[in-house]
């Protein structure tokens, strides 16, 4: 949900804690580790350096399942290059690549303590792998989220599978393990090998995570997220890596309890809201030093990560520059025919962020 707005399943559903120095897993296992690219080299002209690591024939390697979802680029309000792919069957599964390059010292030394990650052996200069949401035994519907964060030279990568929870039997178990080699065996195939014995660590045990806090998360109070979009439950909120998320208590149903709302926050990322507005895009005066709202709907239910129903899902992503840095405020609701609009949600939403100092 993170970065809906901006990359498909990118940002969204990342949790974590305080930064903390990656660890190797005991039970990390050899996988076959080739060190120069795949015999088929990405084509050129793909339209995104991330879909040249991270090509079809190497994401069919990963799931057979998986189609490319446009030419990838650089959306707007993002410092990344993307590539993304959904699968074809009828599980909930992404892929998306997300690269930054050049990166930052503040952009590569943030991968390099990312929390809650155990060290991968054998890709660039550094490199983990992460394990998040449901895999975490957060609740709320959570996908499940297996993350492989690396670096190489002056170039930061995230590279994920977002799978749905075992929602109904149509969706299986997803199994973090086997994702995470394949993950990695394919980051190695798409060039960011190095020479070194690809060894993954294994994925924790589902459970619930130990209780974290995210400077985040200080940004806005659940009580003035309640009172700003008129809800009468009280959300659950869901500290990260970066972001804060925060779950109202009635998903399923239409109207301001179903409210999903994140924050997530870009240290000197302010320039990525120089770039052309998006086609969809509106900018919002008085907000910020620049501030641009991006409006979209999808179907609800499962594929939305929700119970059933029969009101769309809409998503409100206000991307705001102060400063050096970039935040981006996500609202993801069910709005009912009873009200509030969709205008008067904009509103509430704009009026909330005008007040957040970061």
């Amino acid at each position: 949900m993170l970065s809906a707005a901006l990359a498909l399943f990118l940002g969204g559903c990342t949790q974590g804690g305080t930064p903390s120095s990656p660890t190797r897993s005991p039970s990390s296992e050899p996988t076959q580790s080739p060190s120069t690219r795949p015999t088929e080299p990405p084509s050129p002209g793909s339209g995104s350096p991330a879909c040249d690591i991270i090509t079809p024939v190497i994401a069919a390697k990963i799931d057979p399942g998986l189609a490319q979802m446009g030419t990838g680029g650089k959306p707007a309000g993002s410092p990344a290059y993307v590539c993304s792919y959904m699968s074809k069957s009828s599980k909930s599964r992404a892929l998306s690549v997300s690269l930054t390059s050049p990166a930052s010292a503040p952009q590569i030394a943030e991968t390099k303590n990312t929390p809650d990650c155990s060290a991968v052996e054998g890709i660039g200069d550094f490199a983990c792998m992460q394990w998040t949401g449901w895999f975490r035994g957060e609740p709320g519907g959570a996908s499940a989220n297996t993350v492989l964060k690396a670096v190489r030279g002056n170039e930061s990568l995230d590279l994920r599978i977002v799978d749905a929870p075992p929602i109904t039997p149509d969706f299986p178990v997803p199994d973090g393990d086997a994702t995470a080699r394949a993950l990695a065996q394919a980051l190695v195939e798409g060039g960011w090998g190095n020479g070194a014995e690809l060894h993954v660590p294994a994925a924790p045990p589902v459970g619930p995570q130990t209780e974290t806090d995210s400077p985040v998360c200080a940004l806005v109070s659940a009580d003035a997220l309640k009172q700003a979009f008129g809800a009468t439950t009280q959300p659950q909120v869901l500290p990260g890596e970066g972001n804060c998320r925060y779950l109202f208590g009635a998903l399923g149903t239409p109207g301001p309890d179903s409210l999903k709302f994140a924050i997530e926050l870009h240290q000197g990322g302010a320039s990525a809201l120089s770039r052309v507005l998006p086609p969809d895009g509106q900018s919002i005066e008085g907000v910020g030093d620049k501030a641009i709202l991006v409006i979209r709907s999808d179907p609800g239910g499962p594929k939305a990560l929700r119970p059933p129903s029969d009101v769309p899902v809409t998503y409100m992503s206000l991307m705001v520059a102060r400063g050096q840095n970039m935040a981006i405020f996500v609202a993801e609701i069910l709005i009912s025919p009873a009200g509030p609009t969709e205008e008067q949600v904009k509103e509430q939403l704009i009026t909330l962020v005008k007040g957040i100092n970061f």
